[in-house]
């Protein structure tokens, strides 16, 4: 059985003009908020978050950064403008934020032990956020944490599945949660945790498939590595579904690497991209586009008239049947049984959007 689809996106390049360089844009709300941060982190070239307002992104950014860090990248956003991240002190320890109402509460997982960091990588607009620790022995850990009690929750997949080391990187306001973890046999499997269950997946024919983000619809999106060791941003098409849909999703001027980590419920993206000169640029990827523009440092959204290459893509069915595990709802102890539950994607071909940068 076979079913067709066409899809097209409109890839926005944005970029802050302190250090067009190293731009990653990490986290989008259902205003098009967009959280990201600037600097590679190299000497000279410091991780510093921003936030930035639609529709014109450059002339509305706010600097974001927790106070005296060396460090900052701001990574998930709520409806209510609460973000979420990590910083870095002077001696590079991690430690995860919540920033509300002006405020930055640090957050540190008491099971972190002699372990030095801590990362909170999504949020929801139900009060938790989601992300992990590395202990001691340099595992991570998954976990849920209550921002209004600060409560802390193991995200902690069955033992079947082999995971030697967990993240959990978003949860929407369904209290869905998404992340990967790696396991004994250097593999990197996505999970996807909802309605009590976990079901772990892998893009087809990868053997290195990260989840980032996922929205209330159920949409994921993430990265994975192709058998090239070619990296190719992804997005499952409602998780929920008895077959969802995997589209592969390149920026057109990426070179070996697109990265998708926020999707919000209109389905607009945001991830990043290294270009030929090596640079790694923040993307806005929004549905239904015509094609590839770029936003010059300071000037706001460009307006051109690019030209774009639909693609009618025909699928055939795949995937694998994997074993899950009942749990309470996040930010309660997990609880295990037996279930087992299957995800097979519907295939689609990586999609291309053709246009030109201004």
């Amino acid at each position: 059985m076979t079913t067709s689809a066409t899809s097209t996106y409109n890839f926005l390049t944005i970029n802050d003009a302190t250090d067009p360089t190293f731009n990653q844009l990490l986290g989008i709300n259902a205003a098009a908020s967009i959280v990201g941060y600037y600097g590679s982190g190299e000497a000279g070239h410091p991780n510093k978050g921003y936030v930035l307002g639609a529709p014109n992104y450059l002339q509305n950014i706010t600097n974001a950064n927790f106070p005296n860090s060396a460090q900052t990248q701001q990574i998930g956003i709520n409806d209510q403008g609460i973000t979420c991240g990590f910083y870095a002190d002077n001696d590079n320890n991690n430690f995860g934020f919540v920033f509300s109402a002006g405020v930055y509460t640090s957050v540190m997982h008491p099971d972190t032990g002699n372990g030095t960091v801590n990362q909170l990588l999504g949020l929801n607009n139900g009060g938790y956020a989601v992300g992990f620790y590395t202990d001691g022995d340099g595992n991570n850990h998954g976990y849920s944490y209550n921002i209004a009690t600060a409560a802390f929750a193991g995200v902690i997949p069955p033992d079947s599945f082999g995971c030697t080391s967990t993240t959990a990187t978003s949860t929407n306001d369904n209290g869905d949660v998404v992340g990967f973890c790696d396991t004994a046999t250097n593999t990197t499997i996505s999970f996807f945790a909802n309605n009590g269950q976990y079901t772990m997946f892998q893009a087809p024919g990868s053997t290195n498939t990260q989840a980032f983000g996922i929205n209330v619809n159920r949409d994921i999106v993430g990265s994975f590595v192709d058998e090239a060791g070619v990296t190719h941003g992804f997005l499952v098409v409602n998780a929920e579904a008895s077959s969802p849909v995997f589209l592969s999703i390149d920026h057109p001027s990426a070179v070996n690497s697109t990265i998708l980590n926020g999707i919000n419920s209109p389905r607009s993206i945001v991830g990043f991209y290294v270009d030929a000169n090596g640079n790694t640029n923040g993307m806005l990827a929004t549905a239904g586009g015509s094609g590839a523009t770029s936003v010059a440092p300071g000037s706001g959204i460009a307006t051109a008239n690019p030209t774009s290459a639909a693609i009618s893509m025909t699928t055939a069915a795949g995937g694998t049947s994997v074993s899950s595990q009942t749990v309470s709802r996040i930010g309660s102890p997990i609880v295990s049984n037996d279930a087992t539950k299957s995800l097979n994607f519907w295939v689609l071909a990586a999609i291309f959007v053709f246009g030109f940068a201004v």
